[in-house]
């Protein structure tokens, strides 16, 4: 298939990638209003989405939620919803189940403050081995039937392309999987076609750029620059790409990159994915950052910066904050598009809050949803955006 984008470019779809449903949205972007929302969204291009909420059968926390009733969440289909699983929550056989057991309904009620959230999806390198063909089945899989879930609803999708050997890599090792690496971005962006999306490309993207190097950095920025070009020429996509946080980096760095990147041509940038900075301290570090971009904006991640990061008693040696899955953290802010501040798109949560850092303080490996620390996150929620902002706890 072969779309047009206001660019005129043209996005050609591999013969082996059969869209797997419809897609029945314009080659046209209209750039008030890129996603499509049945109300013109004004300055903010965000404002007035409905974002993906998962049921069940993909939620992490709603399928958590399944399994602590012992049901198995794959028994249900794509299609059921977090509405109609929080209904059945409420009412009849599986409200029974849960009022039966004070501490399952105390998980419930946690978990539930997770899973009522729009969900981020994940399009990485690691989907069925990265081969031929999986990054397109993936995110199909995603658009086709996870999707089914919250129909008419827009994704938010991060994406984790980059570190095909590794972090810090060489000059050499990035130019040898360059040709994987644009085979996958090429496959994403086939499958997403003319879908609204929100895209926030690459985690960790310029927030570890440093450490590869000038050698090697000069590839990485060429990789980014690749990215940003396949997936802002889709029609329906506001992109933002990763810009590290405001306990890293210098602006000035961030700026740099951004800019060698081509930042200008997409909405902005991301900040805080990963790290538990306070809103607050992230949104002067973006606007120095936005300054020195041409007036990029930005998004804030606040999964799990509710009571701010716990910092580490040697920041030289073991980094500012301490990220190995932290005790007593909160989820913060909830996910919004009215922040207050004219250079802030939204707070979104870029990752599922209660997923797991690592095998450290007893957690599962990297990504796989914890629910001991999810449910400790969603008990010490707060909506505080800074250390001396107040505090209310949802």
């Amino acid at each position: 298939m072969i779309a047009a984008t206001a660019t005129g470019q043209t996005l050609r779809a591999h013969a082996a990638y059969a869209q797997q449903c419809a897609d029945p949205y314009s080659a046209v972007r209209d750039r008030s209003n890129p996603l499509g929302l049945a109300r013109p969204p004004g300055a903010d291009p965000l404002t007035g989405g409905k974002f993906f909420v998962d049921g069940p059968r993909h939620g992490d926390a709603a399928g958590a939620i399944a399994r602590l009733l012992g049901i198995d969440p794959t028994s249900y289909p794509d299609s059921y919803s977090w509405g109609r699983f929080r209904y059945d929550l409420n009412h009849g056989a599986l409200h029974s189940r849960v009022q039966d057991d004070p501490a399952v309904a105390y998980q419930v009620q946690m978990l539930e403050k997770i899973a009522a959230a729009p969900e981020e999806q994940r399009f990485s390198l690691y989907a069925a081995g990265g081969g031929p063909g999986a990054i397109f089945g993936q995110v199909q899989k995603i658009f086709c039937g996870n999707l089914t879930a919250d129909p008419g609803s827009i994704p938010i999708v991060t994406t984790f392309f980059l570190y095909q050997a590794g972090y810090c890599e060489s000059r050499r090792q990035i130019l040898a999987n360059q040709p994987n690496f644009d085979r996958q971005i090429d496959e994403m962006a086939a499958g997403i076609e003319r879908r609204p999306a929100v895209m926030l490309l690459e985690i960790d993207g310029v927030a570890t750029s440093k450490c590869s190097g000038q050698g090697g950095l000069s590839a990485w920025e060429a990789d980014l620059r690749y990215e940003i070009a396949r997936i802002s020429a889709l029609p329906h996509t506001v992109v933002y790409v990763e810009g590290g946080y405001a306990d890293a980096n210098g602006p000035r760095y961030t700026a740099r990159v951004l800019n060698a990147i081509g930042v200008r041509k997409l909405r902005g940038f991301f900040t805080n994915d990963g790290h538990n900075d306070w809103t607050t301290h992230e949104i002067r570090w973006g606007e120095q950052v936005s300054k020195l971009t041409h007036g990029s904006h930005f998004i804030v991640n606040t999964s799990s910066n509710g009571r701010g990061p716990k910092l580490n008693p040697h920041p030289v040696t073991q980094g500012v904050e301490d990220l190995c899955n932290p005790p007593r953290r909160g989820m913060g802010p909830p996910e919004t598009t009215h922040t207050g501040f004219k250079l802030v798109d939204a707070y979104l949560w870029t990752g599922v809050p209660g997923n797991s850092s690592g095998p450290c303080r007893g957690g599962p490996d990297p990504g796989d949803f914890w629910v001991a620390r999810a449910i400790d996150l969603a008990a010490n929620a707060q909506d505080k955006l800074g250390p001396q902002r107040p505090a209310r706890p949802y």
